[in-house]
C-alpha cells in the first residue's frame, strides 16, 4: 500500500497545513517496513503560494474540483492513505473523492514522517 505525508522537504518534517505543504512524501508499506518512494511536489501549494496569503477559500463544488485537480497533479491519487495534522474542508473532500483514507495525527505524535508512520502502523490495513 502507498501512504502520502505532507512534508517540508527531504528532511521529512511533517508540514501542518496539508494543502500548503511544499511536498508529499510517498511511502510504500509492506505490512512491516516503510520505504520512501519519493517526494512529489504539491502543485496546489506552488500555484497558490502568493494568491492565498490572506484569502480564505470558499467551500464550493468548484473549489473541491480545483483541489481534486491538484491531488491528481501531485500524484497522490494512487495512495491508499494520507497522514495529516490539519486539513481544510476542500482538500478533505478532494481526497475523499480520490478514495484516499485520511489518518489524523497530532504534533505530539512526532515531527518526522517515518517516526509518525511507525506510531500509526496498526491503523494501516
Amino acid at each position: 500500500m502507498k501512504i502520502a505525508v505532507p512534508v517540508s522537504g527531504e528532511n521529512l518534517e511533517i508540514f501542518t497545513r496539508t494543502g500548503r505543504a511544499p511536498y508529499f512524501a510517498i511511502f510504500e508499506f509492506d505490512g512491516n517496513e516503510f520505504k520512501l518512494l519519493g517526494l512529489n511536489e504539491n502543485t496546489h501549494a506552488k500555484e497558490h503560494e502568493k494568491e492565498h496569503e490572506h484569502h480564505q477559500e470558499e467551500h464550493t463544488t468548484d473549489e473541491i474540483e480545483h483541489h481534486h485537480k491538484h491531488v491528481k497533479a501531485s500524484k497522490i491519487e494512487e495512495c491508499d492513505y494520507i497522514v495529516v495534522r490539519a486539513l481544510g474542508p476542500n482538500m478533505e473532500e478532494a481526497l475523499k473523492k480520490a478514495g484516499i483514507k485520511i489518518i489524523n495525527v497530532r504534533k505530539s505524535d512526532g515531527d518526522n514522517a517515518l517516526e509518525v508512520l511507525e506510531k500509526i502502523k496498526g491503523e494501516l490495513k
